[in-house]
């Protein structure tokens, strides 16, 4: 279902990339249970698997799934830890995301989006409450990231 999503028309993207951060809060945050945290994540490992195919077809992919991503975790449904080591360690192959570079895209993409949305307030609280090494996230062997340069 986020696979879906993320892959998406560009010309709808922030209507819908908006809402379904949000169906996502609402759906963990029910007290129904019908998301559980522990589901979020396994989706979330899901597509982070399958996100080097994805940007072939859909080249801003890492920049979506970091508006998603800084939803949850801005409402306080995921950490920023966990959704880093989700992105440190993904990939079709364990942390092949990191080797693609696409490892710091993503992350970047997340703290662009809290500070523009919340402030730098907020995204120096929620870093100073993480344990996260943003420089652990730079590629090793290309170029750096500069979605991700900024915020080092």
């Amino acid at each position: 279902m986020i696979a879906l999503w993320v892959t998406d028309s560009f010309e709808r993207k922030d209507m819908e990339r908006h809402l379904l951060a949000k169906l996502l809060v609402n759906l963990a945050r029910s007290r129904d249970g019908v998301l559980s945290q522990d589901q979020l994540v396994k989706g979330f490992e899901s597509v982070l698997s399958t996100l080097e195919d994805v940007v072939n077809d859909a080249p801003k992919a890492a920049e979506f799934l970091g508006h998603i991503f800084a939803k949850i975790i801005v409402e306080n449904v995921v950490t920023l830890n966990e959704i880093g080591r989700l992105i440190y360690d993904g990939g079709e192959e364990p942390g092949r995301l990191l080797e693609t570079g696409l490892a710091a895209d993503v992350l970047g993409s997340t703290l662009g989006v809290i500070n523009t949305e919340k402030g730098e307030t907020v995204l120096n609280e929620i870093r100073a409450s993480s344990s996260l090494r943003l420089e652990d996230f730079r590629p090793p062997h290309s170029n750096k990231s500069s979605i991700l340069e900024k915020f080092i």
